[in-house]
């Protein structure tokens, strides 16, 4: 496999709803925050299949995390409070947590008990 096969594998994986893998969430949020410097994400407790459906079109990402939980990253110019609620309500899910960040230090901080 050449480089650009593996670049489209790597942001497959990564933009496809896989569970994190070793590294593979670190990879996800670092992609995520060179095209937006300053972001927001929500941990929900479970996944849900409509999710990527209801994201499409936002500027937005989706990942599942292990254990079940699901993160969602946002642009910082997207209203977080909004996003959660309105996703939380059309998918069932409850949200287990919401984060700001300006780089992926923070947001692996945020993450790291999920």
């Amino acid at each position: 496999m050449g480089l650009l096969g593996k670049a489209v594998a790597i942001h497959n994986v990564n933009f496809a709803g896989t569970n994190a893998v070793s590294g593979g969430l670190r990879v996800f949020v670092t992609s995520f925050h060179r095209k937006n410097p300053l972001f927001h994400g929500i941990v929900f407790d479970g996944a849900s299949p409509d999710i990527n459906s209801m994201l499409a079109g936002h500027g937005t990402a989706y990942n599942d995390l292990p254990g079940g939980n699901c993160l969602v990253l946002l642009s910082g110019g997207l209203d977080r409070e909004l996003f959660a609620h309105r996703l939380s309500h059309s998918t069932g899910l409850t949200v287990l947590s919401q984060f700001s960040a300006n780089s992926v230090s923070p947001a692996l901080e945020a993450l790291r008990t999920y």
